[in-house]
């Protein structure tokens, strides 16, 4: 009975410390192979259909934009679309599945478009137009959404989705 808890409790604890960054690792590894992309540039996924599977539980209803980031060694300077009649927004995802940003439309209106993301603690000399966001991980996901409410519109909702640009920050 005992070893049985102390076995339980010893896969647990390695679940919880080791499962979320393997789960990371391998989507990131499939993102870029099913793409034929690189790490920091933006992957601008086609509209999810019943047969596709690479983001869990995908929406037909959202164009996804999605970039497997390392900024170890450089900042990446993501651009963002203006969006008008649509939802869009940018979200951040620690190497352990930890979302540590979301800013949506609306917030970008207000805040600017252009977006900063740097390792904790990384030095840079930035402009005061960014948006600066702080990377607990040096590796992990960005994903973009576009929404598509109106069929009619879709051609524009794909334009919409293609603005969106993830460079490495040039100092």
């Amino acid at each position: 009975m005992i070893a049985t808890l102390v076995l339980a409790a010893i896969f647990h604890v390695a679940a919880v410390a080791f499962l979320p960054d393997i789960i990371m690792a391998v989507f990131s590894k499939i993102a870029l192979q099913s793409s034929k992309a690189s790490v920091n540039t933006a992957i601008h996924r086609p509209r999810v259909t019943h047969d596709q599977q690479t983001i869990v539980m995908p929406s037909p209803d959202l164009l996804y934009t999605l970039c497997v980031y390392d900024v170890s060694k450089k900042p990446l300077r993501i651009k963002t679309p203006a969006t008008e009649g649509t939802y869009f927004s940018v979200a951040m995802y620690a190497a352990n599945t930890d979302n540590f940003f979301v800013i949506n439309d609306r917030q970008l209106e207000r805040d600017g478009r252009e977006i900063l993301l740097v390792h904790k603690g990384m030095s840079y000399h930035g402009s005061v137009n960014y948006r600066v966001v702080e990377a607990p991980t040096s590796q992990g996901i960005i994903l973009c959404r576009t929404l598509i409410n109106d069929e009619n519109r879709i051609d524009e909702m794909i334009r919409i989705q293609h603005q969106v640009t993830i460079t490495p920050f040039e100092q």
